[in-house]
Formats: structure tokens, sequence, C-alpha cells
């Protein structure tokens, strides 16, 4: 009975301290509670007496079921209560990884100086769709997983950014060796950053189709390379013709080769959306398990950098400083626009 009470009291800890974690406002408040935990008797590692209860009921209702004539159900009884026993293991081993993976995260978040979003997620999205077609994907159905926002300094601009990860789903009907049709949902993410960039609007390079309807005219440059990668619209040629410079087709094709799948979408609204497929530039080392708590709170300390992310702000910094000036006419690339 003492190790149950133990498992409850652990279970109750880490779930306080999910909120403390969602609710802090700096590193000092993240190490608070790795001081909760380092305390808590017996450590953080779960005894597992419930499941291992519901695993002994289990098997005595299966041997109920082999050994006693007209017991039958009993077998159906052990099944679930074996179900239930992987499942309580499971959740309550992954509430330690659960707790851990949100440290660091809100640890990452100070470090680098990024806040998250006091709007819903469903919002964001219907804000977002409005502007940007990139986010009009899956015919199924759509959502917002993770958002944050900050700003960087570059050595001219400093620029406002949000990055989000949307996951959608789409659905297609496949032919099944018998001739029959039946759907299939995939689901897939899309990462992507939207900054403030006041100095191009209107203009979409896109190196992933998309399925939606898309504004604007297609146009081909003078650079095979880029025309093999990209594909480029806008509203009228004159101002494809202003973007297109030597120093932004070789911009852009470094980026093709930095990022998988990368698209480029300037709004009306004077933002860039930058979407690709890469999820490692938001990524941060792994700062171990809190069954290692002294080493965890070291890495706490010592912060959690993003690697991946300040290339990719500073390469649409590179684009700012190649567009934040009036375009000779030398430097003007040549158009094709496409039937």
């Amino acid at each position: 009975m003492l190790f149950f009470l133990r498992d409850q009291a652990l279970v109750r800890l880490l779930s306080d301290s999910q909120v403390r974690v969602a609710r802090a406002r700096c590193n000092a408040d993240l190490l608070e509670v790795l001081d909760r935990l380092d305390v808590f008797p017996g450590g953080l590692e779960f005894d597992h007496v419930q499941s291992i209860v519901l695993l002994v009921l289990a098997f005595a209702s299966f041997a109920t079921a082999l050994l006693m004539d007209g017991m039958g159900g009993f077998f159906w009884v052990g099944l679930a209560l074996a179900f239930f026993s992987y499942y309580t293991r499971k959740g309550l081993s992954g509430s330690l990884t659960d707790l851990a993976t949100s440290i660091a995260r809100k640890c990452a978040l100070f470090c680098n100086e990024l806040s998250e979003f006091d709007s819903t997620a469903d919002w964001r999205l219907k804000k977002l769709n409005s502007e940007f077609v990139e986010y009009q994907r899956g015919n199924e159905r759509r959502h917002i997983v993770d958002s944050v926002q900050g700003a960087y300094q570059g050595s001219r601009h400093r620029l406002a950014f949000e990055y989000h990860q949307l996951q959608y789903v789409t659905s297609s009907l496949q032919r099944g060796a018998g001739g029959s049709y039946r759907t299939v949902f995939e689901t897939f993410n899309r990462y992507s950053l939207v900054v403030d960039f006041p100095w191009v609007t209107d203009i979409a390079v896109r190196s992933r189709p998309l399925e939606a309807t898309l504004a604007g005219q297609p146009f081909k440059t003078d650079c095979n390379a880029f025309n093999e990668v990209f594909v480029l619209r806008g509203n009228d040629q004159a101002s494809c013709e202003r973007f297109v410079t030597p120093a932004t087709l070789d911009l852009l094709l470094g980026l093709a080769r930095h990022l998988d799948q990368p698209n480029l979408e300037f709004s009306s609204q004077e933002r860039l959306c930058l979407s690709f497929d890469n999820a490692q530039v938001m990524a941060h080392a792994d700062l171990g398990a809190l069954s290692d708590l002294s080493v965890f709170r070291e890495r706490i300390e010592e912060g959690v950098e993003l690697p991946g992310l300040f290339p990719v702000l500073e390469w649409v910094h590179q684009l700012a400083l190649a567009h934040d000036s009036p375009t000779e006419d030398s430097e003007l690339g040549e158009l094709i626009k496409e039937g």
C-alpha cells in the first residue's frame, strides 16, 4: 500500500510541476521546479505497483478461463486488465519524459529570448490562413501544433518573427488488389517562419507545389538552376524583375541547399512566410532524463541553444539587405512569362 501511495504522490508532484513550468517566467523558476523534484523521497522512479497488480489479476483471469469450465468470459477480462496494466505503466513513465521535454523547451525559449503566444492555436491558424496560401494544406484537417515568437537583430535590421509548426491530414482514394477503393489518411508536418518584411510584397517563390489556387502569374528567369528548383509567381512582371536580382537568385539557391522543400510567400501585409520540412530548425540538444537530475540541472544552468534557427534568420536578414534599397536597372533580372 505504501508503494501505491508513493506512486500517486509522484504523479501529483509531476502534474504540479507541469503547471509550474507552464507559468515559469525565467530559468530561476525552472530551477525551483527541479529543486522540488530533487527532494522527493526515493528518487523520480515509479514502483509501478498499480500496473503490477493489474497484470497479476490479468494472469489470474487467464488461468480461470483455462482451468474452469464455463468461465470463458474471464479471458476477455484478463485481456482488458493486461491492456490497462500496459497503459498505466506507459502513462506513468511518459509523464516523466513529458515533464523533461517541457522544461527543456521552456529553457530554450528563455535562453534565446523567445516567447509563447497568448492567443489560441485556432485563432493563429485562422489569421495565418487569411494571409498566406501556405497554411491551406490538408483536405481533411489542419492545426497549429507549436508556435513561438521573437526578434532577430541583424547587422542593420531588427526582424520580428514567428515560428509555427503546422500539422495537416490529407485523404485520398487508393485502389486495392481486388479492385475496390479505400480511403487512406496521411499526416504531415510543415514548419515556417513568418517575418516582418516590408521590402517585397505579393510575390511567391515555391519549390513545393500546393493544391490550393495560387494568385499571380508564373514567370521564368534567365537562370536555369533557379528554374529547376523554384517556381516564381507575381502579380506583374516589373515587380518580379526587381525581385530576381543576381544576389537574390544566389541567396535562394543557397537556401535550397540548406532547407528541404522551401517555399517563400511575400504577403500584401508586408510579411514573409518561409516554410520548409526541416524539424531540426527548432531542435536543441538532448538534456537527458530527469532520473539523472544533477546532470539535467547542470544543462539547464548552462542554457539551451537553438543552433538551427539563427542561421535561417540570418539568411532572411541577408535577403532584406538585398532589397532594402532601390534596385538599379543593371541589377534587374530578366523574366519570361509562362503561358
